[in-house]
């Protein structure tokens, strides 16, 4: 994939749902329902990503998966919106009004190494329910709503596909067929684990890494779930059994902390930005931030690759 080719490591976005929740989304209210209501404090967000150094922001249509499950109208409109959004971020950071085309956009570089691009792709999450013959839905019917996303992700202008948080393989695996059938674009895929190096469904590393490898995906590896730190061991296997296929990594910042009302991640961006430079030196290819992340993290991210590089 030419994002990858192009520079020694992509910078990812931090977590959407933690910016909408700081910016006054509703509890019970699903983020995506944001792309309708608070489109402004969507774009806003990317846009603080896109100026903190991320190459890639994700679109906000993470839950549009369950939507779809549960039968609600009209979910495939916010996911267009949603990306919609994000294309909107992209141009407006340029200046000119342009759009990525085959992925890149030019941007202005970082002072050091960075390339000029940036790229808006569409995230797609998982059903969040229990699949196959013992399920309340079949793998069929699930591949069915992933190739629905992908197609409408595509008419909205996507340059490329990352599936994020995935537990269960045989979803993972139908759900980047049927993107990259209906949609012809580049599908990456990451999927969460535990610290025992299985996913609460059970899935194995070897698992991602042989359906990744099958599924002919762009790029692979883990996201959510655990700490710069806790994933090491995880990212450390998946680069192991890559036989070059580019890894990538986004933590989280620590497991959630309630405290008066308050959810908080204990993990400093000091600590968050050690770990990530202990996963670049691992030799991963992509790096972000999920749940509890902030622009800011991305920020001192962006400054260590590029010290790096500069050296």
């Amino acid at each position: 994939m030419r994002l990858f080719e192009e520079r020694g490591v992509v910078l990812f976005d931090a977590a959407m749902g933690t910016a909408l929740l700081a910016a006054g989304q509703q509890k019970g209210t699903g983020s995506e329902m944001m792309n309708l209501s608070s489109p402004e404090i969507v774009l806003k967000i990317h846009l603080e990503n896109i100026s903190a150094g991320s190459d890639v922001i994700t679109s906000n249509t993470f839950g549009i998966t369950q939507m779809m499950t549960r039968g609600e109208e009209g979910a495939l409109g916010i996911l267009e919106k949603g990306v919609g959004i994000a294309k909107r971020a992209v141009a407006e950071h340029n200046g000119d009004g342009s759009l990525c085309v085959n992925g890149l956009t030019q941007r202005e570089p970082s002072p050091l190494c960075s390339s000029p691009l940036c790229s808006a792709c569409l995230g797609i999450g998982p059903s969040g329910t229990l699949l196959g013959p013992f399920g309340d839905m079949s793998y069929d019917s699930i591949e069915k709503i992933y190739a629905a996303q992908a197609e409408a992700g595509l008419r909205a202008g996507a340059d490329f596909i990352l599936l994020e948080t995935f537990a269960d393989v045989e979803e993972f695996a139908r759900a980047a067929r049927a993107a990259a059938k209906a949609s012809g674009l580049p599908v990456l895929g990451t999927m969460t684990f535990g610290e025992s190096g299985r996913t609460f469904m059970g899935s194995t590393v070897k698992e991602l890494m042989d359906v990744a490898k099958a599924e002919n995906l762009s790029a692979t590896g883990a996201n959510c779930t655990l700490a710069p730190e806790e994933i090491l061991p995880v990212i450390t296997e998946m680069l192991s059994l890559s036989d070059g296929l580019p890894i990538i990594a986004q933590p989280n910042a620590g497991q959630p902390v309630y405290s008066e009302g308050k959810t908080l991640y204990k993990t400093s961006d000091e600590a968050f930005v050690a770990g990530a430079e202990k996963l670049i030196d691992l030799g991963v290819s992509g790096i972000g931030g999920c749940c509890g992340t902030t622009p800011s993290i991305i920020s001192e991210i962006r400054d260590m690759i590029d010290r790096r590089c500069k050296s």
